[in-house]
């Protein structure tokens, strides 16, 4: 990175305004998508196979709040500076999505969800809140867990030096859409491989060499 006159890097300023103005419409108009296809099936929905794993995890209700925090994480291209990785990372999104929604449209399936908590706290209040907005359709891939890979790819990729914490607490927070019983086992690694398609396939759209910090905005 260049330095000034004094020998200091400069500091690089995270382009907050650009980034929602671009990230926010897109992720509203996918998200209509999957609200779509979560309520309008062509073909009739199915459950999947349930594997001993499937069983064997417990449905914890407090995990309710880290599954929150890791919808969360699909934002992180927020704080990307540089621009060529920031579109890259929005290309990823968007291919990766559009894979989820085409295959859940195509081939449709469902998780047979405990029964709501009757607890009147504030946690029981929360998951049936979600379990209200999200139809128990949508599993495979799970698309809690391909937008939150991409925001973690296009962060660790600027930031190579935090990927020591940013994959593990994606890993542990992953494990959520399974205790919370909102999907399969399989559900998780179909998240990460639509995810991969679509970070692969940003790379043919993304001319080679263009991520590079010469796009970077220094600080006024």
């Amino acid at each position: 990175m260049a330095v000034n006159e004094s020998g200091v890097e400069p500091k690089i300023r995270i382009p907050w305004g650009r980034n929602a103005a671009s990230l926010l419409p897109l992720t509203a108009f996918l998200y209509v998508g999957y609200q779509l296809s979560n309520r309008i099936h062509v073909f009739e929905p199915r459950e999947l196979p349930m594997t001993a794993l499937d069983h064997a995890i417990p449905f914890l209700l407090w995990t309710v709040w880290p599954y929150f925090l890791l919808i969360v994480l699909l934002f992180l291209p927020l704080g990307i500076r540089d621009r060529a990785l920031y579109r890259r990372a929005l290309w990823a999104f968007t291919f990766a999505v559009t894979i989820n929604i085409v295959v859940w449209m195509v081939w449709p399936t469902v998780y047979p969800r405990p029964p709501k908590p009757e607890d009147p706290g504030l946690t029981a209040f929360a998951y049936r809140w979600l379990v209200s907005i999200d139809t128990p359709a949508n599993c495979l891939p799970s698309g809690h867990i391909t937008s939150p890979v991409v925001g973690c790819w296009a962060l660790s990729r600027e930031h190579p030096k935090h990927r020591f914490w940013i994959w593990p607490s994606l890993i542990l927070l992953s494990f959520t859409i399974l205790t919370t019983k909102q999907h399969y086992v399989w559900d998780l690694p179909a998240g990460v491989l639509s995810a991969l398609c679509g970070i692969w396939l940003s790379g043919w759209v993304a001319a080679p060499g263009t991520v590079s910090v010469t796009e970077l905005e220094p600080e006024g």
